[in-house]
């Protein structure tokens, strides 16, 4: 592929990734005011490193109310129980540097291993960040009692953001219900859109990607926090089956394998308009009464032509005359709280520790040379913690690109517009309005997500110095020394020691897919078919993800068994399979 080309096809991705799409803007404004709110909060009650609770933020919002609110919660509690902790250590390592680089190193290197294989995830590497940045305030604090108090204004850090996202969900967050049905309800226009020609298989194809398991996470919200009647829950289980059936069926209608391009009859054509105003009814009734059950609007099949079309008209029946049964569930594997390789994967032990390498090299670099305003490099190891070179490699130009972005609308509103602001208001609009820049560019794919982490990260270093607006520079440029440096650091560190390719998951998610297309190929139950037809689809969608990052890793990492090409055939041969699977042809191999 030349580089022109290759350039043209990245632009074209970047250009898809910052479109709009259901349900971006919703949650891009909610971050946005939250971290003005948190702005204002931290200004007034005087709440140190206000630039972090406002970061926290865009990791604690998902797409909907309750998911954000238990995430809150939880990360509430857990730093609660680190902070009671803390406060026993700290007057056995107030006076012993040595002993607080062990408390440091120790619960960094924990705290980032739960990070990266249990269902703490993120949240891992945010207390780990707590910890490291208190224990890196005792050298200013040398008094127990002040000690203390600098470990309550690190809680507060984190405490006062997350109850300021709890509270707003539960007054202005997206129901899960509502999400949910809006979600469903997207896949029933899409398939009438599909029926009426309106939309090809490219769209069909990333709309089936996306699988179910969002959804299905938002029924377990439904179920576990009773937000609907158990009827309604039946029936929004059952319309995210049904509707994943459809947009397989439009599939198969759109594709030239079966249905050869030849000009459609009055009478098919009169029939697909039929469906499509079915799927346009159904999804306007999912949205008010979070339900499609109106037996009186369901299609009849055997009105319809025999094959595809038949059995779309039997989809939505199901859909609209069927109410589900009292057992009726989605089957779902129990996720467990650990990856299975937990203790046998020796990448997960070497990220903690790398990345606990990094920071406290940073740490000890700023100390050693007294420059205390570059402490951001210690902060952005572990915001910018990854697993494998490649990933490494791409989104180190992706910080780097959002840091530039980031630090030069600090450096623009510390210049041009800082001088001329007299209230706290003044400054929250200018976080309002940056942060929503960055959340809108976070919220999409990984191509640009950290992107606009990056630039949120760097602008509210720049621009939240104090408890007010201030126009000290020295301290904008030291903060994106800092930036650059822990970036650097986490570089040398990924790239240079113990040194993990992708490939390593790339093959092991090969492998997984191969068992899921198995058993999709041998199941005759209809709704275990569609939940593994969407579990396949999803794998291969982050395959496809990984296989791009192996293109950023040296050749050098490609030894005992990797090989970027064989990894490559291997993919191609089973997206074929999926294709093929999806339109209910038989499998040649």
């Amino acid at each position: 592929m030349s580089s022109s080309k290759a350039i043209h096809l990245w632009c074209s991705g970047i250009k898809q990734d910052l479109r709009p799409y259901p349900g971006r803007w919703p949650q891009t404004w909610r971050i946005a005011v939250l971290c003005a709110l948190m702005t204002l909060v931290s200004m007034a009650f005087q709440i140190p490193a206000a630039m972090l609770s406002c970061y926290v933020i865009f990791f604690v919002m998902k797409s909907d109310a309750a998911e954000s609110t238990l995430m809150a919660t939880a990360l509430v509690v857990l730093v609660s129980i680190v902070v009671l902790l803390l406060v026993g250590l700290i007057n056995l390592t107030i006076g012993s540097p040595p002993a607080r680089l062990a408390v440091m190193a120790v619960s960094s290197v924990g705290l980032l291993f739960l990070g990266v294989t249990s269902g703490l995830g993120p949240l891992g590497g945010i207390i780990a960040l707590v910890v490291a940045f208190v224990m890196t305030l005792l050298v200013h604090v040398p008094v127990g009692e002040l000690a203390t108090r600098a470990l309550l204004y690190a809680w507060l850090m984190v405490a006062a953001p997350m109850a300021l996202v709890i509270s707003f969900n539960l007054l202005l967050g997206r129901p899960p219900q509502r999400v949910l049905a809006d979600e469903v309800a997207q896949r029933l226009e899409l398939a009438a859109d599909s029926l009426e020609q309106q939309a090809g298989q490219t769209a069909l194809w990333q709309a089936l990607a996306e699988g179910i398991a969002a959804q299905q996470k938002r029924l377990q919200w439904l179920e576990l926090l009773h937000l609907v009647s158990k009827p309604k829950q039946r029936a929004l289980s059952l319309a995210v089956v049904q509707s994943y059936q459809l947009l397989l069926s439009c599939l198969k209608l759109s594709s030239p394998a079966l249905m050869p391009d030849t000009k459609l009859s009055e009478q098919e054509l009169a029939q697909r308009a039929q469906l499509a105003q079915t799927c346009r009814v159904a999804a306007q009734q999912l949205r008010s009464q979070f339900s499609c059950f109106a037996p009186h609007q369901a299609p009849s099949p055997e009105h319809f032509m025999p094959g595809v079309l038949q059995g779309i008209a039997q989809t939505l029946q199901v859909l609209q005359a069927t109410p589900a049964t009292e057992n009726f569930i989605i089957p779902r594997e129990k996720t467990p709280f650990f990856v299975k390789d937990v203790f046998t994967n020796p990448s997960y032990q070497r990220t903690a520790l790398k990345t606990t390498a990094a920071a406290i090299l940073c740490y000890l670099i700023y100390s050693a040379i007294e420059w205390e305003g570059i402490h951001t490099a210690l902060v952005t190891c572990y915001v910018a913690c990854l697993g494998s070179s490649g990933e490494t490699v791409n989104k180190l130009m992706l910080r780097i690109i959002g840091c530039l972005i980031g630090a030069t609308l600090g450096v623009i509103l510390l210049v041009f517009f800082m001088p001329h602001m007299t209230s706290i208001v003044s400054l929250m609009v200018a976080v309002l309005l940056v942060s929503t820049l960055a959340a809108w560019i976070s919220l999409g794919s990984e191509r640009v997500a950290y992107t606009g982490l990056q630039i949120a990260f760097a602008f509210l270093l720049i621009s939240l110095q104090g408890f007010g607006p201030d126009v000290d520079l020295s301290v904008a440029g030291d903060r994106i020394v800092g930036i650059l440096l822990g970036n650097l650091m986490m570089y040398l560190a990924f790239t240079q020691i113990w040194p993990y390719s992708i490939l390593h998951q790339v093959n092991e998610g090969l492998s997984d897919l191969e068992q899921t297309l198995s058993q999709w190929q041998q199941t005759i139950e209809p709704m275990s078919q569609v939940v593994l037809a969407a579990r396949a689809t999803t794998e291969l969608e982050e395959l496809k993800y990984q296989i791009n990052m192996a293109n950023f890793e040296s050749k050098k990492l490609q030894t005992n068994g990797l090989n970027l090409a064989q990894s490559q055939q291997r993919l191609a041969a089973l997206m074929r399979r999926v294709e093929r699977q999806a339109l209910g042809l038989t499998d040649p191999s």
